[in-house]
């Protein structure tokens, strides 16, 4: 019987560098393409993508709708509390996976990148050529499975794998749906002092998101997630 605790999010202010990995998509679109698609999808024609609902195969993520399903549920909390919502930027996207790698290197959930070109959130705009009058971060390590942190569970080997259940010999804790996880996610950011402040903030403006899978040593499916945020950006080519 094991008792696990996630990782507190943490909270701050500024961002980072280089782009997602490229990947073939099933439309023919180019990954570019589609990420803005996705992001720039009126939130009730997004809704109804039958995918949202279907649980992560953790061999085969669809980084995309992942990330653009964080953002659409971020802005729901903005309209919900009356404020516009957030314009997608591809380029604070970029920046955020480049935090979420530093994390998956550190294993844990920072606002300090193990680079020391890429340490601070300013360091990491800058390195991107990116100008703005304001930014800030949310960072968080989230568990890929329906698990509830702080509760007791069980694992054993299976297939190759290591299975995690609330009963000793129980069903496997199911994954998250892209849906599930969102909610999740961001629900965790919003009962944070911090980064709800950070996501409700009127002078916040722009915002890009990312979202990387990690599987620990007989550990739980696990994701490492950047918020970057910024009012109205100019970029030097």
């Amino acid at each position: 019987m094991i008792t696990l605790r996630t990782i507190i999010p943490f909270f701050t202010a500024v961002a980072i560098s280089l782009p997602l990995s490229p990947a073939a998509e099933p439309d023919g679109s180019t990954p570019s393409e589609r990420v803005l698609q996705l992001h720039k999808m009126p939130p009730e024609e997004f809704r109804k993508i039958e995918k949202l609902t279907a649980r992560i195969d953790f061999e085969n993520i669809d980084l995309a709708l992942l990330d653009a399903a964080v953002f659409h549920e971020t802005n729901r909390h903005r309209v919900e509390n009356d404020l516009p919502p957030f314009d997608f930027e591809p380029i604070l996207r970029e920046v955020a996976a480049v935090q979420v790698r530093g994390m998956i290197r550190i294993q844990d959930a920072s606002h300090e990148h193990p680079d020391p070109d890429k340490k601070t959130m300013g360091d990491r705009f800058e390195l991107l050529g990116i100008n703005t009058d304001i930014l800030a971060e949310n960072v968080a390590m989230v568990f890929g499975i329906r698990y509830e942190s702080g509760t007791e569970f069980y694992k054993r080997r299976k297939a190759g794998g290591m299975v995690f259940s609330e009963q000793a010999g129980g069903t496997p804790i199911p994954p998250h749906t892209y849906a599930s996880f969102s909610e999740h996610l961001v629900a965790d950011w919003m009962a944070s002092p911090g980064h709800r402040q950070n996501i409700l903030a009127k002078d916040l403006k722009t915002l890009g998101i990312s979202s990387l899978h990690d599987r620990p040593a007989l550990g739980m499916d696990t994701f490492y997630s950047a918020q970057e945020f910024a009012g109205q950006i100019t970029v030097q080519q």
